[in-house]
This record gives C-alpha cells, sequence and structure tokens, in this order.
C-alpha cells in the first residue's frame, strides 16, 4: 500500500502555482515592453479596447485581415433584415464590388465612405432617375455609333469615380474601364428598378387623377424640375429644384424642397438659393393645392414676360412706382452710405431660358417717402415729365436765362468739362446755387423745374435730416453727394440756412458744422441747390464758392395772378376771359376776374398750391368739375384759421 504525503503535495503545488505566478509576470512585462514607451516626462501607451475596457495592445501582433470582399461573381449583397419575427423585412443593400464602390462614392458621397457601407434599397428611390441617366450615357459613349473622344471618355470615368489614369492610355485602353461600370451599375440600377416599380405604378395612378400623396411628393419632385410657390407678396415664382429631403421639426413632417432661381446682383445674373416646405397631410391631397407646384407653360409664359420687365431694370434706371419717382439701384441698396457707378458698365444679357426665373421685385431708393423700399417690377412705369414744369416756374426772366443757361450745360460732359475748374484736380466744377427767401416764393419750385428740363432725378434732403455732429455730418454728407452723383441726380438740400450762415466766435459747434459743409460741398461735380429763408449774413468762404445765388422776394400781385392761373390750368381748368362765357358740361373753368380778385389775397406760392389742390378733393368728392365756388369754400376755412390764429397770437403777446 502506497501511502501519500499531503504535505510534500502542498509543496509541489506551490511550487507549480510560484513557476506560473513568475510566467505571468514575465510575460505582463514583455507585455508592458511591448505596448508601453516611455518618452520624457510622458509615456506611450497601446490599448484595445476589449470586453468594454481597455487593455494593453501590441500592435505588433496584428496580421492584416484577408480581403474582405473575395466574392468576385456579385456586385452587391442584398440583405433582408427583420427587427423581429413575422415583421415585413428591411432591404439593405452591401458588399459592393470595388467598381461599384467608386461609382457610389462619387454619386452619393459621405455614405459610402465607410468601412462597410450599407444603403437601403428605399433610399435609392428618389436618385433613381440620375442613376439611370449615367447609366445610359456611359452606354452611348461605348455603342458602336458614338464619336466620343478620349478626353470625353476619361471625363466619363472621372464622374463616376475612376481617376488618376494614366495619360499615356490609348482610348481602346480605356473603353474596357466603362465597359466595366457599365456590367456593374446596369445591376444595380435593374435591381432597384424592380424594386421601385410598385411604388411608380401607384405614384403614376394617383397622379393621373391630378392627387398626390405626402410619402410620394420626393419622386413627383425631382432635380431639374421647374417649379412655382407664391413668394411674400403673393405673387409667383419659379425656380429650379436642386434637393428635396424629408425633415422633422418639432414633431411634424415636411418635405424641404431647395433649388434656385435668378437674379441681378448689381454686375451679373446669378443664381440665388430659394427654399420652401411641404407640411405632411394625411391620405391624398390635389397637387395643384400644394404651396410648390409644377410649372405650367402658361405660368412660365407670364413669368417669362415679367422677367423681360425685371431684366430692363437691371443696373441703375430712374422710374415711376405707384405714383411716386422712384431709384431703381440694388448697388446704392446694398450700399447706402454710397458707392462709385461706372457710367460706362455694360448689362449682359440673360439667357431667354431663365427670364422666368427672374424676381417679382427689384431694390431702390423711393424720392417720394425718402426710404429704401422693394418695387415690384410690373408696377414700375416710366416718368411722365413735365414739359411746362420750366414755364410755371415764376421768376425774374434774366434769372430763369442764367439758370436755364448753366444747368444745360452740365447735361453734356464735353461742354462742361472746358469750364474752368478749380486748380486742384477733382475740384469744383460742379454747379452750386443758393436759393434764398421767405417760404412760398419757388425756391423748391426752381429745382424741381431744373430737374424737369435735365430729365434728371431731384434728390432732396432736409438739413433736419443731416446729423449735427461735424464729424458724422461729414459721413453722412458725402454720402448724399455719392448717392447724387451715382444717380446723375439734381440735389437739393433744403433749409441749409445752419450751414451757410456767417461763423462766429462764439459758436464753435456751428463753426465746424459750415466748415465741413463748405469742404464737403465744394468737391460736388454735379447740380447743386441750397435753400434758406432765415439767414442774416452768408458766411464769405461759401459766398465765393456760389455759381449763382438767387434772392426769391414775397410774391406781388402780379406774381400772384401767375401763380394761380398756373396752377388752375395745371389741376385742368380753362382761363375764360368773362365768367358768363359758358364752357363744356363737364369741364373746369376760371374766370381772368376770378384771378384778379384771388390775386388780391396775401398768399404765397405754396398755400396757393394747397388751395386748388384741396378745392379739387373737394370738387371731386361732389363729382363735379373744378370750380371757383370750391376755391372760395377752402379761403373762407383758410382765412378763418389765420384770424383766429391771428387773435390767439395777439392775446399772447398782450
Amino acid at each position: 500500500m502506497v501511502s501519500l504525503d499531503p504535505t510534500h503535495e502542498a509543496t509541489t503545488d506551490n511550487a507549480n502555482e510560484t513557476i506560473d505566478e513568475a510566467a505571468a509576470a514575465l510575460a505582463a512585462e514583455e507585455l508592458k515592453k511591448k505596448t508601453e514607451i516611455q518618452c520624457e516626462h510622458y509615456l506611450k501607451r497601446h490599448l484595445l479596447y476589449e470586453d468594454y475596457t481597455w487593455v494593453p495592445y501590441d500592435p505588433s501582433t496584428y496580421v492584416k485581415p484577408k480581403t474582405e470582399r473575395e466574392d468576385l461573381d456579385n456586385y452587391f449583397y442584398v440583405n433582408a433584415r427583420y427587427d423581429r419575427k413575422g415583421a415585413d423585412p428591411s432591404i439593405v443593400l452591401s458588399h459592393w464590388s470595388k467598381t461599384l464602390i467608386s461609382v457610389l462614392r462619387k454619386i452619393y458621397g459621405s455614405d459610402f465612405f465607410s468601412r462597410h457601407p450599407t444603403y437601403k434599397v428605399v433610399d435609392f428611390f428618389p436618385t433613381l432617375k440620375t442613376l439611370r441617366e449615367r447609366l445610359n450615357y456611359a452606354k452611348s459613349v461605348v455603342s458602336s455609333e458614338a464619336d466620343h473622344t478620349k478626353d470625353d471618355i476619361v471625363a466619363l470615368l472621372r464622374s463616376l469615380g475612376t481617376s488618376g489614369l494614366d495619360k499615356k492610355l490609348l482610348k481602346s485602353d480605356i473603353l474596357p474601364l466603362v465597359a466595366d461600370i457599365i456590367e456593374h451599375l446596369d445591376v444595380l440600377v435593374g435591381y432597384v428598378e424592380e424594386q421601385f416599380r410598385p411604388t411608380a405604378h401607384r405614384l403614376e395612378l394617383v397622379t393621373s387623377y391630378g392627387h398626390i400623396e405626402f410619402d410620394l411628393l420626393q419622386y413627383f419632385f425631382e432635380p431639374g424640375h421647374h417649379v412655382s410657390m407664391l413668394d411674400t407678396s403673393g405673387l409667383p415664382v419659379a425656380f429650379v429644384i436642386k434637393k428635396r429631403f424629408y425633415e422633422t421639426i418639432e414633431n411634424v413632417r415636411f418635405l424641404h424642397v431647395s433649388g434656385y432661381g435668378m437674379y441681378w446682383d448689381g454686375f451679373a445674373y446669378e443664381p440665388r438659393k430659394i427654399d420652401n416646405r411641404i407640411e405632411s397631410f394625411k391620405g391624398t391631397t390635389e397637387a395643384s393645392s400644394l404651396p410648390i407646384v409644377h410649372l405650367t407653360p402658361a405660368i412660365k409664359e407670364k413669368l417669362t414676360k415679367r422677367g423681360r420687365i425685371y431684366a430692363s431694370f437691371s443696373g441703375m434706371h430712374y422710374t415711376t412706382y405707384e405714383g411716386k419717382r422712384v431709384i431703381v439701384d440694388l448697388l446704392a441698396y446694398e450700399n447706402q452710405s454710397g458707392y462709385i457707378r461706372d457710367p460706362n458698365q455694360k448689362i449682359p444679357e440673360v439667357d431667354e431660358e431663365e427670364l422666368h426665373l427672374l424676381p417679382t421685385k427689384v431694390y431702390g431708393f423711393n424720392l417720394g417717402t425718402k426710404k429704401w423700399s422693394q418695387f415690384l417690377v410690373e408696377h414700375l412705369k416710366p416718368v411722365m415729365f413735365d414739359e411746362n414744369a420750366w414755364d410755371h416756374l415764376v421768376l425774374d426772366k434774366d434769372i430763369k436765362i442764367l439758370i436755364k443757361g448753366l444747368v444745360e450745360v452740365t447735361k453734356n460732359s464735353n461742354s462742361s468739362s472746358k469750364i474752368i475748374s478749380d486748380v486742384i484736380s477733382g475740384k469744383g466744377g460742379g454747379l452750386i446755387s443758393v436759393l434764398h427767401g421767405p417760404p412760398g416764393t419757388g425756391k423748391t419750385l426752381t429745382a424741381e423745374a431744373v430737374a424737369e428740363l435735365l430729365r434728371r432725378p431731384l434728390y432732396m434732403v432736409g438739413s433736419s435730416e443731416l446729423p449735427s455732429s461735424p464729424s458724422s455730418l461729414e459721413r453722412s454728407l458725402q454720402s448724399v453727394l455719392s448717392l447724387a452723383t451715382a444717380w446723375d441726380a439734381v440735389l437739393l438740400i433744403d433749409e441749409a440756412d445752419v450751414y451757410l450762415e456767417q461763423r462766429s466766435l462764439h459758436e464753435l459747434e456751428r463753426n465746424a458744422l459750415v466748415s465741413v459743409a463748405l469742404r464737403v460741398l465744394e468737391y460736388h461735380r454735379g447740380v447743386l441747390f441750397l435753400t434758406t429763408n432765415r439767414i442774416s449774413s452768408f458766411d464769405e468762404a461759401f459766398l465765393s464758392r456760389f455759381s449763382i445765388a438767387i434772392k426769391y422776394r414775397e410774391l406781388d400781385r402780379a406774381g400772384r395772378y401767375v401763380v394761380w392761373r398756373k396752377f388752375f390750368e395745371m389741376a385742368g381748368s380753362v382761363i375764360i376771359e368773362d365768367r358768363m362765357v359758358s364752357v363744356e358740361k363737364g369741364s373746369s373753368s376760371v374766370s381772368q376776374a376770378d384771378l384778379e380778385e384771388l390775386s388780391l389775397k396775401n398768399f404765397n406760392g405754396r398755400t396757393i398750391k394747397n388751395i386748388v389742390r384741396t378745392a379739387q378733393a373737394l370738387a371731386l368728392s361732389d363729382k363735379q368739375p373744378l370750380a371757383i365756388n370750391y376755391v372760395q369754400t377752402v379761403l373762407r376755412a383758410q382765412e378763418k384759421f389765420l384770424d383766429e390764429f391771428s387773435a390767439v397770437d395777439k392775446s399772447i403777446n398782450s
């Protein structure tokens, strides 16, 4: 009988454990040497994520895996993936051939740059048409009837993801590459078309009744389609679809449609981005009720006609909008502090097939409201210049001849360049006129008449619109002068007393304003009018820079007669010699005797204009022609107000 010594067995086990521990420690030390690198004051370690933790890793033991794809007979795998038993499968494609993966990376980008790219077959549906077009073009290149150059074929290969071709290769060398792409892409497109066929049939059926379902919208609107929608003014605008996709915003599903129209950017016709959304709906809806609809021939024709109007206003134009004189000028709108316009700028022709893509509005400045605005192009009309404006101006004959002679020189740059200007280049050469006199004596009318005579815009700026600090005033004046020059406008600075009055030792702030105005205005080369009515003495420096200064006096009786007559004529009244003379029924008339009586009343020109205008409105409300009785009604109200105002004024001062 053999007996076993338990003490011996324990000793043996301990020895084995010691050996195992030593071996493990040695292995750990060896692994540490391979996985850790001690650098100067830092330790670099190689780690592998394994069993949900980072463990030491020896990169030298890495064995390059075999080629992941060895199946050369199949160009892709179709995977039917089930979320659960009995559920409908989701069809996902994977394991692409090298040829296909290059093509798909070029067309779809990031979705195919992962290590094992997969793609749902339904995600191919929206771009199926694009795939088919590329495939058909590739087939046309290699067809026996095709006459494509080597460069054409190289360009095709690049568009399908094949690059880095040796330039020495012949056409015959690269055609097999195209054939290989065709073979692989043909299988993919054929399979996707087969899967899309039920959806295509459903789309065809629904749209044949003029309806559409929300999930079919991505096939109903395709890249390249010309569509239209209503802009913020409720007018249709057309654009070309570039892409569309579904998105969810605050738990609401939308189809986002993005595309481009065309517009004038101040230098050329360029694309402009247009986006819109279609909110989800249940069941079917009429396609024509969607916020985006396909462009019909009738709407395209209408938009093309409007586009021609838009194109005619590219650049800078002086026109009218809803009865107001306006400047259409996108560059000025975007550079409201002023800019230098190229007088020789040539406006390029817009492509006839892009006219319908132009916007509904142009941008510019409303001279009537003095605001930067947008203008609907279909509401823009040519300026109807008042050919009689100069004749309506009640002013000394010699003064009128002088003004007309000076301003007409500015019509012709050749003749104006012959006028003596300042010794300093770029200084002077403009026409600066000061119009001084009480209100209503024709100062503003003079500037208006000159603008009509020259057929130029009248850009009016009140001194109250300009800043009162010298530094800000300089910037504002330079901006005003820059715009007036760009628009070739007659500039009128109204009530400019503060800039013209004699400087004094005690008003340093105002002195600075005068100096700024003097320095800036003398460089203007256009027609400039400054009006003033309260000034007691002109600053000598300004006096020496006036081209002409005109004193306007209170209208005398003869002057008032002329003004009354002209405003009646402007209102469409016939001037008759005798009150007893009959005129055609429905016609407006006023007798010379009535004009004589009216001229006895000491009103200025502005008041006379307002009286005639108010009387005309009163007559229109009665659906009657303007007659002297309406004028007398307004006169009585005017005189009553003046009498009451005078009485109040006397009581205050007594």
